[in-house]
């Protein structure tokens, strides 16, 4: 079993996610479609359930060392904004990022300050070679988040994935280890 660490950056706790963020999971994923027509396997409208449901999967990710998913809270409240998850291949060295935020919390610089705290992780604590993450076309301003990680494109794949009732073009961004600076990302306050 994997370690549950806690990671922080100048605003945001990443912790894994607890039955205590059930509400607050449903809640901002519920809050804006956005969230279920950009990120795979999540239901609209999402329940508790669901909820319920993953939070499992996320434990058992904890406990083979197969996904590293964490809630992201907000420093000084506490308050749960969002996820950001860390998928290894072991055998190649590389992990897929991906994440997500509640509505009212776009646009706060929150998903670059998370990612770079996940990138140290996989490249520091899990010593990974490459770190990936690809965005659908229509949501160009994850691409943003993903350059001002550091992270470059690598390419426009068409369509590399069916999901809901049509194949979706994605772009895809990675980072290598060689290439990797561990800096700090200020959010907008």
């Amino acid at each position: 079993m994997f370690p549950y660490p806690e990671l922080r950056t100048s605003r945001l706790l990443l912790v894994p996610p607890a039955e205590t963020d059930l509400d607050d999971i449903t809640a901002q994923i519920n809050s804006t479609e956005e969230i279920p027509r950009n990120i795979f396997n999540i239901p609209n409208p999402y329940t508790l359930a669901d909820a319920e449901n993953w939070l499992a999967i996320c434990h058992e990710g904890w406990k083979s060392g197969s996904a590293f998913r964490f809630a992201l809270r907000d420093k000084r409240s506490g308050r749960f904004i969002g996820m950001i998850g860390l998928h290894p291949v072991n055998e190649h060295r590389k992990a897929e990022v991906g994440y997500w935020l509640g509505k009212e919390f776009h646009g706060r610089g929150y998903a670059g300050e998370a990612l770079m705290a996940v990138l140290r992780f996989g490249f520091e604590t899990l010593d990974l070679n490459k770190i990936f993450a690809t965005h659908f076309t229509q949501n160009p301003a994850s691409g943003k988040v993903m350059e001002k990680a550091g992270m470059k494109h690598e390419g426009f794949l068409k369509q590399e994935y069916y999901h809901q009732n049509e194949f979706q073009d994605v772009h895809r961004y990675c980072i290598l280890k060689s290439q990797w600076q561990p800096v700090s990302l200020k959010g907008k306050d």
